[in-house]
């Protein structure tokens, strides 16, 4: 093969080794580059999501039913005792009440006393039938009271009933939002672990993607190398069979050697930083290789258990969050009862102080009968003292008179207390109201998270459709870039064995010419022969590596500058 052959094989290879380089340099960044996520992400994301959400409802339920009970259980205890000033406004009605029934007894024997009296008793016959009238009149509206106080206690029985129902559906709703919440925990727990693992292995691949780039540094001193043997091929002199043997014959016979020569030198450094980069690559490249054969088999092995949905498991991922999403519709029908519940205490706080007003409207149809019955008590008063044929009823009229002190004593006592009562009731229902607004505001964003929360459940549940036909826990197109790798990789050893190749070529040229050299020498009786022009001394000028230099200056007998380390790069 001769020098122009070599020189076409010299640029080729120059050629294949830029494009294999700057093609690595393309493919690493990519293999890096974590920004583009695979399946596995997108799925662990969603993971993550929900159990972020699935935290802040959970903590947002809890704290809201972990105190309710405690919050209003001095609320019933200051309506209970409420419930016992009741009792004695009953007391003071009871009375009344009492009073009113012995007052027609007595207003009755006095008319029949007046009605002997014939005449002379019609005057206070008259007066004593009022007065029996306002007694049945008195006794209507303290039955009226007493059958009102009797609703008044119905409805704050029926708020404690109602309330112990709210307590009984809190637990239910906290129980099952606490089973959910643990539900949710676990699915994600078991779903998301192995990936962490897998993820794990694949970021031990990443140091390894890293420290092979440390190959691409050798890159332009290959580069630079192999300019260094085109220039010298290119400035070989042609020497035909049948030219002329002359002195300047054998001087370019002796500067191809010498080109030929330092050409070798600088291919078996070529070769030596190729073969140093190649083992970079491919130390490290084992390794990414191993973690993705390790990685396929958990792949395979994490559909099979969690994402194939025609696989029958009980760690299905699907299966699990469907069973999830249908207790879900539970817990929505439990909220709805809840705060179904907590309106109807509302009404029913509202019921109690209407209530408690009737009864003060039914005290004020009272108040003046009692004071109509003072008006009539004197009356006969005056007529049973100026009339003495009914003065047989003196002592009636006595114990009527009695009768309606007391029971004027009773209402002014019961005012006073129903007036406190109703005050005191009302504002201790405005603060029950006001809770349990506040209580079903909170309630309402507590399930509005809880819906939010399932929505997005059910979204990551709808995604999983489309992660199960292509899930994969690389990025897109990390292994065809792996692949391409590998195939650049075994370019490049392929590139090296070529080169060694052409060295023993060039070898094989430099032994053809330096026996050429030693018949021209004969024929020129010379013994020895030196380099006769700088041609040499000027072409090195034109490399940029120090150590090629020098290896030409020992060639060519010449000293070259030493402004550098050799082995170290020159920019001209």
């Amino acid at each position: 093969m001769n020098i122009k052959d070599i020189q076409e094989q010299i640029q080729f290879y120059s050629d294949k080794t830029e494009e294999i380089f700057i093609n690595l340099a393309e493919k690493f960044p990519l293999l890096l580059n974590k920004e583009e996520g695979s399946s596995m992400d997108s799925l662990l994301g969603m993971f993550h999501s929900l159990k972020e959400q699935n935290t802040t409802v959970d903590a947002n339920e809890e704290k809201f039913f972990s105190y309710y009970d405690k919050k209003y259980t001095p609320l019933f205890d200051a309506l209970n005792e409420k419930i016992v000033d009741l009792s004695n406004v009953n007391a003071d009605v009871k009375k009344i009440k009492d009073n009113s029934e012995e007052m027609e007894l007595i207003a009755l024997n006095a008319m029949v006393i007046s009605i002997k009296s014939g005449e002379k008793g019609r005057a206070f016959s008259s007066i004593t039938e009022s007065l029996k009238q306002l007694s049945t009149d008195m006794n209507i509206y303290a039955n009226k009271l007493l059958e009102e106080e009797q609703q008044l206690l119905h409805e704050i029985k029926e708020l404690r009933n109602i309330f112990n129902g709210i307590m009984d559906s809190q637990k239910s709703l906290s129980t099952s939002g606490s089973t959910s919440s643990s539900s949710v925990y676990s699915l994600i727990s078991m779903a998301s672990d192995p990936l962490t693992d897998i993820k794990q292995i694949i970021s031990s691949a990443y140091p390894s993607i890293q420290s092979a780039m440390e190959g691409l540094q050798l890159q332009d001193i290959i580069r630079q190398a192999l300019n260094h043997i085109l220039l010298c091929l290119k400035e070989c002199s042609v020497i035909g069979s049948t030219q002329e043997i002359t002195e300047e014959t054998l001087d370019n016979i002796t500067f191809n050697i010498h080109l030929l020569k330092l050409s070798i030198s600088v291919l078996d450094d070529i070769c030596k930083n190729i073969n140093k980069s190649s083992e970079i690559f491919q130390t490290n490249w084992v390794k990414v290789s191993d973690t993705l054969k390790n990685v396929e088999p958990k792949r395979l092995e994490y559909i099979s258990r969690f994402l194939d949905r025609q696989k029958v498991s009980k760690d299905n991922i699907y299966a699990n969050m469907s069973k999830i999403n249908d207790n879900f519709s539970d817990i929505l029908t439990q909220f709805g009862i809840y705060q179904a519940s907590q309106k109807t205490l509302e009404r029913n706080c509202n019921a109690i102080t209407e209530k408690a007003h009737q009864m003060y409207v039914v005290f004020e149809v009272l108040k003046p009968i009692i004071d109509r019955l003072h008006h009539v008590r004197i009356l006969q008063q005056i007529e049973v003292a100026k009339n003495p044929a009914i003065s047989a009823v003196k002592d009636s009229v006595t114990d009527m008179d009695n009768l309606i002190n007391n029971a004027n004593d009773s209402l002014d006592e019961m005012q006073e207390m129903l007036i406190t009562f109703i005050n005191q009731i009302g504002s201790l229902l405005d603060q029950f109201t006001t809770a349990i607004r506040k209580d079903s505001e909170e309630m309402n964003k507590i399930r509005i998270a809880k819906n939010s929360f399932f929505n997005e459940f059910r979204s990551v549940q709808d995604g999983l459709l489309s992660i199960l036909s292509t899930f994969s826990v690389f990025p897109a197109g990390f292994e065809q870039i792996c692949i391409s790798v590998q195939n650049r990789l075994n370019e490049l050893n392929d590139v090296y064995n070529s080169l060694r190749q052409i060295k023993a070529q060039m070898g094989e040229e430099c032994v053809r010419l330096e026996s050429k050299k030693s018949l021209f020498m004969q024929q020129l009786s010379v013994t020895s022969w030196d380099l006769q022009d700088d041609r040499l001394k000027d072409l090195v000028k034109q490399f940029t590596i120090a150590a090629h230099k020098e290896e030409a200056g020992q060639l060519g007998s010449f000293e070259v500058e030493n402004s550098v380390e050799s082995g170290e790069i020159t920019f001209f």
